[in-house]
């Protein structure tokens, strides 16, 4: 069985407006707090987390290789496309059926979390995606860092 793969990994939608959502609950908790201080911590902390959050998520594109090779490819803003940068599934990712956090990373270089959700990618791709990365990781051991 191949478990040649290519799939687009587009930012998910409902993770940024969960995220906000817990952001806006935070500033709400404000109220039940008592003094200005622990009401202004409370705001604070839900405008900086908002903040934080509101960097402009990339898509990019994730190709698996029957070898077991992974070639990670982010998507500029303008359209454009970074350079494919070859990656190893790193220990620590979560397999799990229907959400997949990859922690890519190279030799040398920084180590890039992947949330893969159902509908970030083709209905079609997802359970291929799944299955290949999985075989990677029952191959063998990372290499050392």
């Amino acid at each position: 069985m191949s478990i040649a793969v290519s799939a687009v990994v587009r930012p998910s939608s409902g993770v940024r407006l969960l995220h906000a959502g817990f952001c806006c609950a935070a500033i709400a908790s404000s109220a039940c707090c008592d003094g200005r201080l622990g009401a202004a911590l409370c705001v604070a902390g839900g405008l900086a987390a908002l903040l934080c959050g509101r960097k402009k998520a990339k898509a990019s594109r994730l190709d698996v290789f029957d070898v077991g090779q992974l070639r990670l490819t982010v998507y500029q803003q303008s359209g454009g496309a970074h350079a494919a940068v070859p990656v190893t599934l790193l220990g620590g990712s979560t397999l799990w059926p229907r959400l997949l956090l990859l922690r890519l990373g190279r030799v040398g270089g920084p180590v890039v979390a992947l949330l893969v959700l159902p509908g970030t990618v083709e209905e079609a791709a997802f359970r291929p995606l799944a299955l290949a990365c999985r075989a990677i990781s029952a191959r063998g051991a990372e290499p050392e860092r």
